[in-house]
């Protein structure tokens, strides 16, 4: 059931805490000049993803896109140049995606219910919420992170917050507190104490405006709430990569769907191993179109993913002549979908901050992977 359908209640926080944001809330650049579109494009780029971090991109995003009908415009590629080290590139391309369907079914005007908006590609129910709260003032409630440690800390809340029930629960008292009036800013207040007060490690309960309410701060347990489900380990995956060069270009491929999707890397083995990595290396280039000089081993680069341990061993290959054509991908695309681009014009694409790091390591930029520089057998 939407927000929008329940019969309001009056609500015991939201006094304080829009005072409060009143007073406190951070100088953003969506919250400058608000529009419904302008909400999308910060609501998809936070997710996952820290305010400092977003804001440069938002930045030059919508100095790019101004509007949804020149984000609907663009291509893939556009966009996910410009969405370049964010990471989640799903989130871009399903912003294109959802720029299109708003341009073609609503005549370029963002749709204004929870229901409507989460029929958007890529829009969840937290961003489908957020933005009709915010853009268009309805009685919606948006459970993001920060707004689960609020909510279990205020109601005292022992059960994992990441376990479905608990989530709902949390939803369901955050969206009774929600006003009739300033739907929008009470979301953004919620967000914006668990981001600057009631933080994970170390809260202000001193500044926090509702501390009186606070059932975790009356027993004694802000330290220990939230409760989360232990997290699984990530599988370690291992790549052999090739930094295929010829002095002045590297050989690069578009990624299928998956982790990186859409963005553009250097030629992998996708972890399958077989033999030793400078001949996985080789064969690589080889099986890409390239005629092999020699090659080198540039070093090692260890990346975090969200659901996995990344570490690549990079393999610089020397190419002796370029390919005129290529019939696969090492994914099996078209030939189309790799090019030679000059390591000074990786920004007009759509690279990954893994991707960056497996070129300069390479070429024998980083002194972080200690690159042994000696030719290797192959």
């Amino acid at each position: 059931m939407s927000g929008a359908a329940l019969a309001p209640a009056r609500s015991a926080l939201a006094p304080a805490l829009l005072g409060w944001f009143d007073r406190e809330q951070r100088d953003l650049p969506w919250r400058r000049d608000p529009s419904p579109y302008r909400t999308l494009v910060s609501e998809l780029m936070l997710q996952q993803t820290v305010v400092a971090t977003v804001e440069p991109y938002f930045r030059r995003f919508v100095s790019r896109f101004p509007t949804i009908q020149a984000l609907a415009a663009a291509t893939d590629e556009e966009v996910t140049a410009l969405w370049s080290g964010l990471g989640y590139y799903a989130r871009a391309r399903n912003l294109r995606r959802a720029a299109e369907v708003v341009v073609r079914a609503h005549g370029g005007a963002l749709p204004r219910t929870e229901a409507e908006l989460r029929a958007l590609p890529g829009v969840g129910p937290y961003t489908a919420a957020a933005v009709a709260a915010i853009a268009f003032g309805a009685r919606a409630f948006a459970l993001d992170g920060n707004g689960a440690r609020v909510f279990a800390r205020l109601g005292a809340e022992r059960s994992p917050i990441d376990a479905p029930a608990t989530r709902a629960l949390l939803h369901a008292r955050g969206l009774a507190e929600v006003p009739l009036e300033r739907a929008g800013d009470f979301n953004q207040a919620v967000m914006e104490l668990g981001a600057t007060v009631c933080t994970p490690r170390r809260p202000r309960c001193e500044r926090c405006p509702v501390a009186d309410a606070c059932g975790a701060r009356a027993a004694g347990l802000v330290d220990l709430l939230p409760v989360k489900r232990p997290r699984a380990a990530r599988p370690v995956v291992r790549l052999v990569c090739a930094c295929v060069t010829d002095g002045k270009s590297v050989l690069l491929e578009r990624r299928p769907p998956g982790l990186l999707g859409g963005t553009w890397s250097l030629l992998d083995d996708g972890g399958a191993g077989g033999g030793r990595p400078a001949a996985v290396a080789r064969r690589l280039a080889e099986r890409a179109g390239v005629r092999v000089g020699s090659v080198h081993y540039g070093g090692s680069v260890r990346h975090l993913f969200t659901h996995r341990d990344v570490t690549a061993e990079v393999f610089r290959v020397e190419a002796a002549g370029r390919a005129r054509s290529a019939a696969k991908n090492a994914w099996g695309g078209d030939a189309g979908a790799r090019r030679w681009v000059a390591p000074g014009l990786l920004g007009a694409l759509g690279v990954s901050s893994f991707t960056r790091k497996t070129v300069r390591v390479g070429l024998g930029e980083s002194d972080a992977a200690k690159p042994d520089k000696r030719r290797v057998r192959t």
